[in-house]
């Protein structure tokens, strides 16, 4: 984590206090691109799964302009995203909600993406 990122976060969050401050990176073991925007400041209003949406398009976007053309996520493949504890967020929750439940002590909510085969081949 950051040094300083503290006093980041906190400023972010007085400036804007109905946003939540999310550091989304790719998981240590995913075979997916990693994405060049790493840093987001999302309403907490904003639903999970509008927020797995993002980083989808985000990863596909990055894939192209490394020359791989197409779509990077296989049709049998979804988007996972964990929080720093290793839980699953569920798609229906509010991002404000997980913010407040894992957020780091220097009050960002890291979030890591990792693609699965959801047909277990």
């Amino acid at each position: 984590m950051p040094a300083g990122g503290s006093s980041e976060a906190t400023r972010i969050r007085s400036k804007y206090p109905d946003r939540v401050p999310v550091i989304c990176e790719k998981a240590p073991r995913s075979n997916l691109p990693s994405i060049e925007k790493k840093k987001f400041l999302v309403p907490g209003t904003m639903l999970v799964g509008e927020f797995k949406y993002i980083i989808h398009k985000h990863i596909n976007q990055c894939h192209q302009q490394q020359g791989g053309g197409g779509a990077t996520i296989a049709a049998d493949q979804t988007i996972y995203l964990f929080t720093d504890s290793g839980m699953t967020p569920k798609t229906g929750s509010m991002m404000q909600e997980v913010y407040h439940q894992h957020k780091a002590d220097d009050q960002f909510l890291y979030i890591q993406y990792s693609a699965e085969n959801t047909l277990g081949a």
